[in-house]
């Protein structure tokens, strides 16, 4: 008697019950990095307006930004899935999804330590769970790899120049400062250049976007010890986003403590 209730619910919800998602939508760059790891690439028929990595999505038809997808487009593309990202997502473009009647899915590490978790929820969720499992555990071994190459110096971020945005103590980029031995200034992402002086940053990081820094702000920061020594540095937009692929981002921020410190 079981087995004929479950084959008539199979005959009834087979996409919804059973089925693995074959066409997905990712709102948000670190959702498709991370399909990436998870062998998934190929299921997607659309990207955000800001997906950048790998190179095989650079074609893929765009459905909108982040926080203000077109849902025309989504609509158009039929998914089986969209996957958003808490952090740059709002709650209102969830509920419209849902209220469209779109499965989604929400990734949502807030941390490093939440990386793992993530993924294996992720990876259930499209039938990848033995391939997240297996990135889950490669992501830790090579958190557990990561060295301290800087000796305890303090440091600045720097997301935006104007209006001065930077990472403060509940980003994950303070976790990265910690794991490879800098102390964050930046009680939170808003700072004054006051305070930048007072607090006299070592090392001052300026995030993707900025190939050089502006001018007019490192001749406002003159006298820290971060501009008097030189120790300005680029990083790329790896270290930004929650995915495997933050590990190239740490470690090319902790290759320049080793050239530092030579």
């Amino acid at each position: 008697m079981r087995a004929l209730v479950f084959f008539i619910v199979f005959l009834i919800y087979p996409a919804f019950s059973f089925s693995e998602p074959q066409r997905i939508i990712s709102l948000a760059p670190s959702v498709t990095e991370t399909l990436y790891y998870l062998g998934a690439i190929d299921r997607l028929i659309a990207i955000s307006n800001y997906c950048k990595w790998p190179e095989e999505v650079k074609n893929k038809p765009k459905a909108g930004g982040m926080i203000n997808p077109s849902y025309e487009k989504i609509l158009a593309l039929k998914p089986d899935l969209v996957i958003i990202s808490k952090d740059v997502t709002p709650k209102e473009v969830y509920n419209r999804l849902i209220e469209l009647g779109i499965k989604v899915h929400v990734y949502a590490p807030k941390s490093l330590k939440d990386m793992s978790n993530e993924l294996i929820r992720l990876g259930i969720s499209i039938g990848k769970e033995r391939e997240a499992k297996i990135a889950a555990h490669e992501f830790q071994k090579n958190i557990k790899k990561i060295k301290k190459s800087f000796n305890e110096q303090k440091a600045l971020f720097i997301i935006w120049a104007e209006p001065l945005t930077v990472a403060g103590e509940k980003s994950h980029i303070n976790e990265v400062f910690n794991l490879i031995g800098l102390k964050n200034i930046a009680e939170s992402s808003s700072i004054n250049i006051e305070t930048v002086i007072k607090l006299n940053p070592d090392i001052i990081f300026f995030g993707a976007g900025h190939k050089t820094a502006p001018e007019k702000l490192l001749s406002k920061l003159k006298d820290t010890n971060a501009v008097k020594k030189g120790n300005i540095y680029y990083v790329s937009d790896k270290i930004y986003h929650l995915s495997p692929r933050i590990i190239e981002g740490i470690n090319e921020m902790a290759e320049i403590g080793y050239n530092l410190n030579k």
